[in-house]
């Protein structure tokens, strides 16, 4: 499943319809979840205690036999998750470092913990899930900041940048790019990025008018407004160098050596047009891009596992290319591959004007993980 070659080209794979459990996941967010953002998103401003909601995910019970450990970084703790079975986080093998969603808001180790526990049992990985500080009291920069600390902190554990994937759902997806384009400019080069209906651009208006803003079970318009506006505000009371801090656009600085990407999201929620937007981008760069859309899902579908069957198949479909991405002769096949495409050692950004797509390969999945 890991891209060996294939430089340049966006493999699309569309998965099968959604099951029942599917559909009822996302008629369960509608129906919930989106009239609550309907109502935040109005009210944006008023002191919303989101730390309760990763507070109260402290009551889920941890998965038999799964691991965890607190680890304090200079601004924000993590949290080293290990499934049953899982080997200890010794620099010898592979590792995740997961950026949670949120909206840069809420949410945290503790409500991804079975997410995470899951994909470190698919990967065989251990995962570090960044706890990073988060809006309103703080900026989307300093949230970058703190997963750059984490990152340090599995280097200072003996892992190598190979030995190391960036995931994260939503605007962990956000998060991990960016992550990624600033260690690629001190010469880290990382095993591979793995998304997950990632938010990709701050940008609204795009997303906007993306026909599937009227299926999206979660996100109404005005939700994107609110968003915007409060990252506006955090990066104002930011100060660097005597200014503030600006909105950092992951998108408009895609280079080519940068890991390749796997991103799942659901073909039903409005973030599919950010996955085909950075599949495109990354793909006319060069960097090997895989792109799998689930039909009829909510937003985060993986989060409902192993409720919901595409849930568990999905993160099972990404823990085996965690798997392959930090095995060391899949790692060694495509580093000689990108050394020797044209061009790879250049820096590529796409033009937002014109969006030119490489080839793109589509596929129907009839029952094949």
């Amino acid at each position: 499943m890991f891209d060996r070659g294939g430089l340049g080209m966006v493999r699309e794979v569309v998965e099968d319809d959604a099951s029942v459990a599917g559909r009822l996941a996302c008629l369960g967010a509608r129906l919930t979840v989106r009239p609550a953002l309907a109502v935040g998103s109005r009210l944006a401003n008023v002191p919303w205690p989101w730390g309760l909601v990763d507070f109260a995910a402290r009551a889920v019970t941890p998965a038999p036999g799964s691991v965890r450990a607190a680890i304090r970084l200079p601004h924000c703790t993590a949290r080293l998750v290990r499934a049953a079975g899982v080997l200890p986080a010794d620099g010898t093998r592979g590792v995740v470092l997961y950026m949670h969603g949120g909206a840069f808001l809420t949410c945290g180790a503790n409500t991804h913990d079975r997410l995470v526990t899951t994909l470190s049992k698919y990967s065989d990985t251990p995962v570090l899930v960044m706890n990073y500080r988060m809006m309103p009291k703080h900026s989307i920069g300093e949230a970058i900041d703190d997963c750059y600390d984490g990152h340090r902190w599995l280097r200072g554990a003996g892992y190598r940048p190979d030995q190391i994937i960036l995931a994260g759902d939503s605007v962990g997806g956000y998060l991990s790019l960016a992550l990624a384009q600033r260690l690629l400019h001190e010469g880290e080069h990382l095993a591979a990025i793995v998304c997950m209906s990632p938010l990709m651009q701050i940008a609204k208006v795009p997303r906007q008018a993306h026909p599937t803003i009227s299926s999206d079970a979660m996100f109404p318009v005005k939700a994107f407004d609110a968003f915007v506006d409060l990252i506006a505000k955090a990066g104002q009371r930011r100060i660097l160098d005597g200014h503030p801090e600006e909105i950092y656009e992951p998108l408009d600085h895609i280079e080519a050596c940068l890991p390749p990407t796997l991103i799942h999201v659901s073909g039903s929620e409005v973030l599919l047009h950010d996955a085909r937007l950075a599949a495109r981008r990354l793909g006319a760069a060069g960097v090997p891009v895989q792109l799998r859309v689930w039909p009829g899902q909510m937003h985060v579908f993986q989060i409902a596992a192993p409720m919901v069957p595409e849930a568990d198949r999905s993160l099972r479909q990404i823990g085996n290319y965690i798997r392959e991405a930090t095995d060391p002769y899949q790692r060694a096949a495509v580093c000689t591959a990108r050394v020797r495409a044209p061009g790879s050692r250049h820096r590529v950004i796409a033009d937002s004007a014109s969006n030119r797509s490489p080839q793109s390969t589509i596929h129907r999945r009839n029952g094949v993980s």
